[in-house]
């Protein structure tokens, strides 16, 4: 499976991980352990990161099932559209100069 050019151009730190991971799944709300898995990230690492993720306001939680809370991307943020901005940007501008990377 392809990076995306996100993870591509800005690395593969976690933080980085968890919002392309959101970014990309942005219509959906998902419990820490999909976010885990999803973003490629540790458990133990994630619960260090959405505290700080949560408290900038780009991700917030939106429901609980059972015990289980579930967060997404908070498409009302500032930091969030641009971020959003960025990764369609860097992706048109990939394309266009046909960049394709591992």
């Amino acid at each position: 499976m392809r990076r995306s050019f996100f993870l591509q151009y800005l690395g593969e730190n976690p933080k980085i991980k968890i919002l392309d991971f959101l970014m990309d799944n942005f219509a959906m709300d998902f419990s820490l352990p999909q976010i885990a898995q999803g973003s490629k990230v540790a458990y133990t690492t994630l619960i260090d990161i959405l505290p700080i993720l949560i408290k900038q306001g780009i991700v917030i939680k939106t429901r609980k099932i059972g015990k289980s809370k579930l967060y997404k991307l908070n498409l009302d943020n500032a930091i969030a559209k641009a971020l959003f901005a960025i990764d369609l940007k860097l992706s048109e501008t990939a394309i266009q100069n046909k960049e394709v990377f591992a």
